[in-house]
């Protein structure tokens, strides 16, 4: 937002350089983001956080500033004189649903439209703001100024003289100001005549009533709007303006009336027209001030630094809290810690806890005084077994090339990987790209990162992500804490050999060394079950001591070519919470005796599992057999159709003395009978 200095200082006497101002606003969470000079007038460009509609304006600055610097805070001039027919004459206000707008307030004006003098064209155009007329460009104005929209009507185009909030009829139509037809919900609500709807409520106005040259009597809408219906309705519309943007975020609900005084004070004061009497208003539901209780043990406790009493209640009141202590003394006591009770002002919404004053404390105590040590604890604290098992796990496969990716929970629902239920849908989705709860971190989040990466060029890729995914059930969504991993690309160049194409056994390799450092279950791989987005022939079901808890494979071709990727990427995805960590390695004794090795080659059904034929050769081998390890896989020429070439590696040794070779051979032999009658052609032995 832009703050024109200059219009600041008309509410408080600042002494100090626009530079030391973009520092001090910034140290009190009102980001500067940058300072213009246009010759003699300083704009600063500040970044105003969404929860502070309270400082989108110059008041709300200046008010901040007076806080800072303890210097006296100007009030707004709202003096007018009144001249004409009563107001309630000529207009009504009504409120038909209290729900969207709890209060409405208008007043009559006789004016004068034309071109803005300068003083008003100049500062509204420093904040940002383009010139239109000197009416639309007064009510900016005090938009600017103090934060409320208002809005302005040509009263003669006003049917059965008389403005109501209600919500909108289902498919009613209203050509809004920018000349475009907008076709209105029941969920919407209006600003209305005796014959339909003028505007879209705390958004924008309609082309019907604007004001015009031709215009000699407006009347001026105030109003305070609910903002989640706003925030809806500028959705649902695409729409996004100066007054939704404020009145979504929570406006001051008492600020119309005062909003609209500003107005005739500055009519008044440009020679513009003149104000009718009697304000009229409607009010719809009750908006009751908030109070809250603020312990100043709570203050220390929460910043670990002892704020001054004295400082504390200043600071609030300076703020517009009204602070008293229990007994209406602000220094009153319950046992040895002051308690106060604070009222907390309309214009700050924002503050409904305790811990919202307490930030307003350290705002303007100043956050480099407070140490960069988290205050000490009344109890033991530390990582549960699940935060360190998530830890170590990350740093395992930082260790291995692989580089964390953070998404959103949100996802679109088109591209959820909907294979094991329904998907969880948001019912009111920022867009439609992130209308559900993920169900997968693969599909569609490190499939789209991969995309991204793609194409700005980046080919070999290795991703892992840790998060959680939903599905539906009676009780609520059930969130289920999952880690994902994805591989694409090559292979790092070595000196030793070229690089070759990352596949199903490098992603499969990794998996089986975090499962080796952190399950002690057996792991077997099943072809059943697999998501729709792997490839049916080149991926495998995880499985734990039986239990199904993830997969691994090649990325289906359909999902390549929806997702435009490069390549054939591996992908790999398992529940955390059957992971664990293992015992602590210990030092074992190795054998005083010599192990024997021999490699046995054989031809087997390509559709076999290699770690089924590994366990059946360990099995058959005995347990003088301590290592059984696939060494080698190869299709192709020489190879039959339908046939795989395994090499298996034998480690044979015993712990108490030196296997003889009949012993190792009689072994041998067991495996390669066993393999014989599953008919397994044995190619030889090494």
């Amino acid at each position: 937002m832009k703050i024109p200095v200059s219009w600041v200082k008309d509410f408080v006497d600042l002494e100090v350089e626009p530079e030391r101002l973009a520092d001090d606003l910034t140290s009190i969470g009102l980001a500067c983001d940058g300072l213009e000079i246009f010759g003699k007038e300083a704009v600063l460009d500040l970044d105003i956080t969404t929860n502070r509609v309270d400082a989108m304006n110059m008041y709300g600055i200046a008010r901040e500033l007076a806080a800072f610097y303890s210097l006296p805070l100007k009030p707004l001039d709202l003096a007018f004189t009144e001249s004409g027919a009563p107001s309630s004459d000529v207009l009504r206000v009504a409120i038909e649903a209290p729900d969207l707008c709890p209060r409405f307030a208008a007043r009559v004006f006789d004016v004068r439209v034309g071109p803005s003098p300068g003083w008003l064209k100049d500062r509204i155009e420093l904040a940002g703001q383009r010139s239109i007329s000197n009416i639309v460009d007064l009510s900016n104005y005090v938009m600017l100024e103090m934060g409320q929209p208002t809005h302005a009507f040509d009263l003669s185009r006003l049917r059965g003289g008389l403005l109501k909030a209600r919500m909108a009829a289902k498919g009613e139509v209203l050509k809004t100001l920018d000349e475009v037809d907008r076709t209105l919900s029941a969920t919407m609500g209006v600003v209305a005549d005796a014959e339909g709807a003028l505007a879209v409520a705390g958004v924008m106005g309609g082309a019907s009533s604007e004001i015009s040259d031709d215009t000699r009597t407006a009347a001026l809408e105030a109003a305070y709007w609910n903002p989640l219906l706003i925030r809806r309705a500028a959705k649902a519309l695409g729409m996004h303006t100066d007054a939704s943007h404020r009145f979504e975020r929570g406006a001051d609900p008492a600020a119309g009336p005062v909003s609209i005084a500003r107005f005739a004070n500055l009519l008044a004061r440009g020679s513009l027209g003149t104000a009718r009497p009697v304000l009229i208003q409607a009010t719809g539901s009750r908006i009751d001030a908030r109070r809250l209780v603020l312990n100043l043990g709570h203050v220390e406790a929460r910043l670990g630094v002892s704020v001054p009493a004295e400082m504390a209640r200043a600071t609030l009141t300076r703020l517009g809290f009204e602070v008293k202590g229990p007994d209406g003394d602000a220094g009153a006591h319950l046992g040895r810690e002051p308690v106060w009770d604070v009222a907390v002002p309309t214009w700050r919404g924002d503050c409904s806890r305790e811990v919202d004053l307490i930030e307003e404390v350290a705002r303007h105590f100043g956050v480099m005084k407070i140490a960069r040590t988290v205050p000490a604890s009344r109890r033991a604290a530390g990582l549960t077994p699940e935060q360190r098992t998530e830890r170590r796990l990350k740093a395992l496969l930082a260790s291995l090339g692989y580089r964390e990716a953070l998404h959103l929970n949100f996802v679109s629902s088109a591209r959820c990987d909907a294979s094991q239920g329904a998907v969880v849908r948001i019912a009111n989705p920022l867009s439609v790209e992130q209308d559900a709860l993920r169900t997968s971190l693969v599909m569609p989040g490190l499939l789209e990162s991969l995309e991204r990466n793609q194409r700005h060029g980046a080919r070999d890729i290795l991703f892992f992500e840790t998060g959680r995914t939903f599905r539906p059930s009676p009780d609520g969504p059930t969130e289920t804490p999952r880690l994902a991993l994805l591989v694409s690309g090559t292979t790092p160049r070595s000196w030793a050999g070229k690089p070759r194409a990352l596949d199903f056994f490098d992603l499969k390799r990794t998996m089986e060394e975090i499962l080796d450092q952190h399950s002690s279950a057996a792991l077997t791989f099943d072809r059943e079950g697999l998501p729709p987005f792997l490839h049916p022939g080149r991926g495998g079901v995880i499985r734990l001591d039986g239990l199904a808890c993830g997969y691994v494979g090649e990325v289906h071709p359909d999902a390549i070519e929806a997702f435009s990727l490069k390549d054939r990427p591996v992908v790999a995805e398992i529940r955390l919470d059957t992971l664990s960590s293992r015992a602590p390695l210990a030092f074992r004794l190795f054998s005083r005796y010599p192990g024997v090795a021999r490699d046995l080659s054989i031809l087997a059904p390509a559709d076999m599992g290699a770690a089924e034929i590994a366990a059946l050769a360990k099995e058959q081998a005995g347990p003088a057999a301590r290592r059984v390890e696939l060494i080698d896989r190869f299709e192709g020429a020489g190879v039959p159709e339908g046939r795989v070439s395994l090499t298996l590696s034998f480690l044979f040794q015993d712990e108490t003395r030196t296997l003889s070779s009949e012993e190792v051979e009689a072994s041998m032999e067991a495996v390669r009978a066993s393999f014989s009658e599953r008919g397994y052609n044995i190619r030889g032995v090494a």
